[in-house]
Order: C-alpha cells, then sequence, then structure tokens
C-alpha cells in the first residue's frame, strides 16, 4: 500500500517578526561562534532579512538558528521564524551532528550548563588543568590505564559490565576520582621541566598505566630525569614510549624493571 501523500500539504507556518526579544536561548546548547555571527550580521545590512527561518518551540525557545537569531538583533532586523511544539535539546544535538558536528567542548559545555555534575566537575578540572588537551582531561578524569586517550575519551566502559559503555558525546559518561585525577596531572605537569611533550596524548596515556604499577614509583623516575635530563623525546606509540621510560627508569638500577608488561 502506497502512503505517500499525493497532494502538498501545509505544515508549519512561517511567521515574520521584528520583537526578537520573545525569543529565548536554549539551556545546554553549545556557545555560539562570534565570527559566525558577524559574517551573518553583514549579509543582513547588505542584502535584507535572512530567508532562512529559525525553529522554534511552542515557548519560543530557538532549537535551530541561534546564530541567526544573534545577527538579526545586532543588524537590528526582523526574522522568519517556524514553530515546531515539543522540541528541545536533544532535537538541537540531531540538528547541529547532522549540519555541523558537535566538538567535544561543544557536549561538554552543553551538558555541564545542564548541572549534570561530571561534566560541571570536568569544566573545573579543565580551569584548573588548560595545558591538557580535552581528550586527555576526560582520561585523566575517568582515572583510565591501558586504553588511549582517545578510547578513554570516546567510550568508558563500566567495569561490572564491560559490554555496557558510558558515552561522552550521550552525556552519560561518569568521572571517577577526581582528586586522584589532579595529583596525576600535576604528576605530569612535574615533568615539564625536562619534557615539553609532556601534555602529549600518546605520553600522558603512558604514564596514566604506570602510574597503576605497582614497579613503577614516579618519584624515583623524576629523579632519574633529574640526571638524565635530556632523555625523553617524542614517540609516536604508547609502546615506544613505555620503553623509553624504562630505560629511563633502570638507568645505573642493579635489579633491571619491566614497565612494559
Amino acid at each position: 500500500m502506497n502512503y505517500l501523500r499525493n497532494a502538498e500539504e501545509l505544515v508549519n507556518n512561517v511567521y515574520l517578526t521584528s520583537d526578537l526579544t520573545k525569543f529565548k536561548q536554549i539551556t545546554g546548547n553549545r556557545p555560539h561562534n562570534p565570527q559566525h555571527v558577524k559574517r551573518l550580521t553583514s549579509s543582513i545590512k547588505r542584502y535584507g532579512v535572512l530567508q532562512n527561518p529559525i525553529i522554534v518551540n511552542e515557548h519560543m525557545v530557538v532549537v535551530d538558528g541561534q546564530h541567526r537569531l544573534l545577527a538579526a538583533i545586532e543588524a537590528a532586523s526582523e526574522i522568519y521564524y517556524i514553530i515546531v511544539p515539543n522540541y528541545g535539546l536533544d532535537e538541537v544535538q540531531v540538528l547541529n551532528l547532522n549540519q555541523k558536528n558537535w566538538t567535544r567542548r561543544d557536549f561538554l559545555h552543553g551538558y555541564a550548563q545542564m548541572g549534570i555534575p561530571s561534566y560541571v566537575k570536568l569544566v573545573d578540572f579543565m580551569k584548573e588543568n588548560n595545558d591538557f588537551a580535552i581528550s586527555t582531561c576526560i582520561a585523566l578524569c575517568s582515572n583510565a590505564s591501558s586504553m588511549s586517550i582517545a578510547d578513554a575519551a570516546r567510550t568508558i566502559y563500566n567495569e561490572e559490565n564491560p559490554t555496557t559503555k558510558k558515552v561522552f558525546e550521550e552525556g552519560t559518561w561518569v568521572g571517577k576520582d577526581f582528586k586522584l585525577a589532579q595529583e596525576n596531572a600535576d604528576k605530569l605537569k612535574m615533568i615539564k621541566n625536562f619534557y615539553s611533550g609532556y601534555n602529549r596524548g600518546t605520553f600522558a596515556s603512558a604514564m596514566l598505566g604506570l602510574f597503576k604499577n605497582n614497579e613503577f614509583n614516579f618519584f624515583d623516575f623524576l629523579n632519574k630525569l633529574k640526571i638524565q635530563p635530556n632523555r625523553l623525546e617524542d614517540c609516536t606509540s604508547v609502546s615506544q614510549y613505555k620503553l623509553l621510560i624504562e630505560d629511563i627508569y633502570n638507568y645505573k638500577r642493579r635489579g633491571k624493571v619491566n614497565l612494559r608488561y
């Protein structure tokens, strides 16, 4: 049976208004891009009202088109809009994923603004440790060990049920011991005087694994770096870093320690 409509049908009316104060920003949306707003503002001033309507829900909350609205306000212009009832943040994220992918920082900002505890704590952690990339901060706050920084940031596995995964972008990520995360971040920063790549994701991943190795004493390693201040260098993989670190760690050591396994 063919369920396709055979005739055109009016679904949503398009409205035009100059009262831009009626619209509200949605809580949890990613921050706007000032350059994009600037470009749209210039376009409005040159060509007139933007023809692409913004989408709002029944409460006049902007679901799609925050940049267009900000540009219209800046240019003192009118704006077209469509009302779609029951739209919310989920639809915002779907729209953005289909148009221009959200970055991990966008999701972090959105979920933190919504008050999800782990994301709020991560924002604070990143302010304190802004020399590390967001993926490294997520791995640190996840108390990751052998998995790569990228994997730790993308998917956090439930230790009690390995088949269950919590994905950062879905708002289900739960940080673990944030105090331990800060202690490990501070240790990585102590290496800065000996190695400019102390904040590289691959190096941090290697060190996170070693922090959980009972055969590894960080402060012993730090002392070995003081003796060999130029030994650390960029490596292409975690395994290469561990081999180099093991070599540094065993310098003038009678009983050699295997740190790779």
